[in-house]
């Protein structure tokens, strides 16, 4: 075999190899991607979680401090507070908080107005509540003025519940002495009730007599998230980098739980991402435990410079490209395995179709060899046979070489043909081999003028035809064949009485190897009536085979009869191709 077929043998599988290896980087390569932009952004998120949590609780911190100072840091300015006499009562801590002009009130600055203020001396069980008088508490504080008012040992408490009474001075004092602050010092407690939170916040005044007093603002639980809420809302708390213009609550939640777990803050609920951190106050802030987590649909906007670009396109016109190779190389594959196939096919049918004539051949003349025909009648006998095998090589030969010749070119010119003299001049060179079959051949050839074709073209045609009905017809039977010429059209057709071709296969049996199901396994090279059809679209006509008259089959041939020989078309590719751009009248000539 020569190098250009081996080459043209392995191609194909060298594709289909380099598709597979191609599927296979795409695939590792997408994998790899994914793997490791998930790491980028897993790594990302987390440390920005990290410092989302780390960033509320120092603004948390800040913000309860800095309320704390201002409600209840009159408690340590001056030394008269822990020096006096006399103890201040809880309503004293309400004028040092600013006066607004507009409502007429005290209101702080930072955080929210204190529902209440406490105060109460360790190991007392009576609890000094200061009242606010202002007609909306949640707006702002007044109490009645100084000079009217008492110290805090001989001042009336205002009713509170009596068991939030004996929690709050159960909490203080448990609190101050557990918890000793240092000077100046506040802390947060955040404790629940049921389903209530009660949040207080505190400091102590120790007195020169020895007594210490623990002073206290209590909030509602509703204060201390708007607290929380503030502060998540407020700035500073991400890089406007992260944010690029949207709240600090689009791009990241935020829950607050108490020491026990109880949920007191929830920016988002029934939100949930894989990303999260967790960050626990000291217990001067209540021991309160932060959770921030990115919002899922946000964490590829907080890498900086955002996600690693997508390699997706590449790698889908990569895999693209690999099931391209692939469909080729098979179909490639599957093509070279088909024209094996034919060749095969057609070499068997061939060397079948030579070795019966030849072996005749030879007979004949071992019998004349031999001298076995002594009389001069028996030699012509046998030289009969040895011409009627000889004609059926010539035209298999024929046959072999103008099927070499489809779909080419570069073919003679036409020239003017006697289309009658030249049909009756074949039927009756193909009369013995009809009757070598037990056949007879019957001929209506009219008439008709002189046409340009291609050379051979009406040889082809009727040898074709003629033995393709002995072929596959019964013993005995009668074979037609009728030319003539109507409306500029020469018309020629083979009728056999045979078992005809199906309607399916009418079109099948006109490419090479194929026959119809009536003919499968008879012998034949599979290669005549695409000689036929390939004739007739060279000569410009067409063919195709219908039912006869007496139930065979009738192949047909038409070819038009007046043009030039510059109209004569070119050999076609395909018979399919023909088919589609020459409309018939007659049903198309089916497989067959």
């Amino acid at each position: 075999m020569s190098s250009s077929s081996t080459l043209r043998l392995r191609w194909p599988l060298i594709v289909l190899l380099a598709s597979i290896a191609l599927t296979a980087l795409a695939a590792f390569d997408a994998q790899r991607t994914v793997r490791a932009q998930n790491g980028v952004v897993t790594r990302a998120t987390h440390e920005f979680a990290n410092f989302t949590a780390w960033s509320f609780g120092q603004h948390l911190q800040e913000s309860l401090s800095n309320g704390a100072r201002e409600v209840l840091g009159a408690v340590n300015h001056g030394d008269h507070l822990h020096t006096g006499p006399n103890i201040p009562p809880a309503d004293d801590l309400v004028h040092y908080l600013p006066w607004d002009e507009n409502c007429m009130c005290h209101r702080p600055r930072e955080g929210p107005i204190p529902a209440d203020f406490v105060a109460v001396r360790l190991g007392s069980e009576r609890l000094d509540v200061a009242a606010n008088s202002y007609p909306n508490p949640t707006q702002g504080w007044t109490t009645e003025p100084m000079s009217d008012r008492m110290m805090m040992d001989a001042h009336p408490s205002v009713p509170l519940a009596a068991d939030e009474q004996r929690w709050i001075v159960d909490t203080l004092t448990a609190q101050a002495r557990t918890h000793p602050l240092a000077d100046h010092g506040f802390a947060l407690i955040v404790s629940h009730s049921g389903k209530s939170a009660r949040v207080l916040s505190y400091t102590v005044m120790p007195m020169s007599s020895g007594d210490t007093i623990v002073y206290a603002a209590r909030y509602t639980p509703e204060q201390l998230a708007s607290t929380l809420a503030s502060v998540l809302d407020g700035p500073g708390l991400l890089p406007s980098t992260f944010t690029q213009g949207r709240r600090n609550r689009d791009v990241v939640a935020v829950r607050v739980r108490d020491e026990s777990g109880n949920l007191i803050f929830d920016s988002a609920p029934g939100t949930s991402s894989p990303v999260s951190s967790k960050l626990a106050l000291p217990f001067q802030y209540g021991a309160l435990e932060l959770e921030t987590l990115v919002r899922p649909e946000e964490a590829g906007t907080i890498v900086i410079g955002g996600l690693p670009r997508s390699r997706l396109p590449f790698l889908l016109g990569l895999l693209a490209l690999a099931a391209a190779m692939s469909v080729v190389a098979v179909a490639q594959i599957r093509r070279d395995t088909e024209l094996a196939r034919l060749r095969g096919d057609f070499v068997s049918s061939v060397s079948h179709e030579l070795r019966t004539p030849l072996a005749q051949i030879r007979l004949y003349l071992e019998t004349i060899r031999l001298g076995r025909a002594s009389t001069p009648e028996q030699r012509d006998w046998s030289l009969g046979h040895i011409e009627r095998e000889t004609t059926r090589l010539s035209h298999l030969v024929e046959n072999v070489l103008r099927f070499s010749r489809l779909g080419r070119p570069d073919l003679p010119p036409a020239t003017s043909v006697d289309v009658s003299a030249e049909a009756r001049r074949i039927v009756e060179e193909f009369q013995p081999l009809a009757a070598a079959r037990n056949a007879t051949v019957e001929s209506e050839i009219g008439e008709t003028p002189k046409m340009l074709l291609r050379p051979e073209a009406v040889r082809h045609v009727l040898i074709n035809l003629l033995d393709n009905a002995v072929k596959y017809g019964p013993a005995g039977q009668t074979i037609r064949v009728e030319v003539g010429a109507d409306n500029g059209e020469l018309r020629l057709s083979v009728s056999d009485e045979g078992p005809g071709v199906v309607k399916q296969d009418r079109e099948m049996i006109w490419r090479p190897f194929s026959r119809g199901r009536s003919a499968r396994g008879a012998a034949g090279s599979g290669i005549g009536l695409s000689i036929v059809r390939d004739v007739a679209v060279q000569n410009g006509g067409q063919a195709w085979v219908e039912e006869s008259r007496g139930g065979g089959a009738c192949f047909v041939v038409t070819l038009p009869v007046a043009r030039s020989d510059s109209q004569i078309v070119t050999p076609l590719l395909s018979a399919e191709k023909r088919a589609s751009d020459s409309p018939v009248e007659h049903e198309p000539a089916s497989v067959g």
